[in-house]
């Protein structure tokens, strides 16, 4: 187990550190003074030392300086209060190996001490890497398969601090979402979807048959190369173009890897979707290929397995994790009040909302100038240009905010009387979560995810749903002049599915860590 030293007086920050290094699996000392950290480090041969520079009975850097000169391999972080040239060109004449001025954020801390302790010392050598977990999502109208798997990456690296998390993405514009220390991205070319299981390359200028060979080969190195001891594949169990299937049978004939499903809670129409995976063996990836399959959602808005037939694919191992969105503290809403005052209007993704930002306008444009409720408006990072200008030309004249993407939606969301938004699986959870009243406009098609997902939801009154055929700047004015909660939703959704889904990825890699370790003591016996 690697050994590290921490010489720092504030007990808090050292405790702190300490704490965080042991949940990481390294053993850790503290020291508060110079005279204790020089007998520490005399004793212990540490594989890294991190050092404050002003200690209570001397300097940090000096107390290190002979040390230093019969140790050169040994990584020494400084760190200070007093961020000056002066500490940076001593610290540099030590050949201290990082410099952090405080206050700094222990995940940047703990991700510097991974990757020095990774390269190897005179101590214990190499550190071994972390458990390594793949996602794949293929990612083509909107972001919401993408934004899954980032949100439980970033649960998983804070559940185990020395895992490693490819994601496999396919979405135009690449990683959108912030990345956590331990998290890093692979882009496979982009493709756009026609319609149920069409796809096409939407940016290359090549065949099908091209990009599906290039996709799978990029997919193929990185397994290879990064060994995953678990794989995570959002919605799609054989990939697009069945361009998983090599890759899956590899994992499963190779042994070692657990391979997760995990499904958002409405796929499409019951009845298709079944009949769909069956001709298109599908059911028979899951059957044959996978260990597990997470549910993204809540039994009683929608019982998935059950229609889906997933208990039968893969039965007991099928778990609901909740809902997978952004979690805070919501501000209470009254029930009946007043009319919205500030209404917010996100397209989601952005590839087909036009014709909600649109209605949306001209709504606002038939109310009277003095009773106008404010309006800010969020086209999408995936909307065209040619069709968000003019949107963001019509919001203008009307005095009303436009944004092409957000990156703090929950913000929004809490200042907001009314959301109006299509019925993506992000869009929807991050309105239930706000506890934001709602008005739902679903996607027409191809597939019936929204529609159904507006159904279930309206039905326990935790929205409401206009169908776009329906839609009319007229009908949309009226909902903003008198729309009001006046009954509170049926259920409490569970909204820690990030977390739950992570909690249960972590008991598989530490499953697979005691089964590894069991045999390999056998096996030296």
């Amino acid at each position: 187990m690697p050994q590290v030293i921490i010489v720092e007086d504030e007990e808090v920050l050292g405790r702190n550190i300490a704490t965080a290094l042991t949940r990481m699996g390294i053993e850790a000392a503290v020291a508060k003074s110079c005279a204790v950290a020089r007998a520490l480090i005399a004793a212990a041969s540490p594989d890294l030392v991190i050092a404050d520079v002003n200690l209570g009975d001397g300097d940090g850097i000096e107390m290190l300086g002979d040390w230093r000169q019969d140790h050169p391999d040994v990584p020494v972080i400084v760190m200070t209060g007093q961020d000056s040239l002066s500490n940076r060109l001593r610290a540099e004449r030590l050949d201290a190996t990082a410099f952090l001025s405080k206050p700094f954020a222990m995940s940047r801390l703990r991700e510097l001490i991974l990757i020095l302790l990774a390269e190897g010392n005179t101590g214990t050598g190499p550190v071994p890497n972390g458990p390594s977990v793949m996602m794949y999502s293929h990612d083509t109208i909107g972001l919401g398969h993408m934004r899954r798997n980032a949100s439980i990456a970033a649960a998983l690296v804070e559940r185990v601090p020395n895992a490693s998390v490819l994601m496999m993405v396919g979405c135009p514009a690449g990683m959108v979402f912030e990345l956590k220390p331990g998290v890093d991205f692979v882009k496979l070319p982009s493709l756009a979807k026609l319609g149920r299981n069409q796809w096409r390359p939407s940016h290359l200028r090549v065949s099908s048959d091209m990009t599906r060979s290039i996709r799978m080969g990029i997919l193929e190195r990185a397994t290879d190369a990064f060994r995953p001891d678990i794989l995570l594949v959002d919605h799609e169990p054989a990939g697009v173009w069945d361009e998983l299937i090599p890759m899956l049978e590899t994992l499963r004939l190779r042994g070692g890897t657990s391979v997760i499903l995990g499904l958002r809670d409405i796929l499409d129409d019951p009845a298709r979707t079944r009949d769909q995976w069956e001709q298109q063996g599908k059911a028979q990836a899951v059957r044959d290929l996978y260990d597990a399959v997470f549910v993204y959602g809540d039994e009683r808005v929608f019982p998935s397995a059950e229609h889906y037939g997933l208990e039968t694919l893969r039965p007991g191992h099928v778990t609901y994790c909740g809902y997978v969105t952004s979690t805070h503290d919501a501000p209470k809403r009254k029930l009946k009040g007043t009319a919205p005052r500030h209404i917010l209007v996100s397209g989601g993704g952005g590839r087909d909302a036009y014709p909600v930002l649109h209605a949306s306008l001209e709504a606002l444009s038939t109310i009277a100038p003095d009773e106008r409720p404010d309006m800010t408006l969020i086209a999408g990072p995936l909307m065209d240009e040619e069709l968000s200008a003019p949107l963001a030309q019509r919001a203008r004249e009307l005095g009303a905010w436009f944004l092409h993407r957000t990156s703090d939606m929950p913000a929004l969301l809490d200042t907001a009387d009314l959301l109006v938004t299509m019925g993506g699986y992000n869009s929807v959870t991050e309105a239930i979560a706000a506890r934001c009243p709602t008005i739902v406009i679903p996607r027409v098609g191809p597939s019936s995810e929204q529609r159904l997902r507006a159904e279930c939801l309206a039905r326990l009154g935790l929205v409401e749903s206009i169908s776009q055929e329906a839609l009319s700047p007229t009908r949309l004015a009226e909902r903003f002049l008198q729309f009001e909660r006046t009954s509170a939703p049926q259920i409490d959704v569970p909204l820690n599915g990030a977390d739950k889904a992570a909690a249960l990825i972590a008991k598989r890699l530490s499953d697979m860590q005691h089964e590894t370790s069991d045999h390999e003591r056998k096996t030296h016996a």
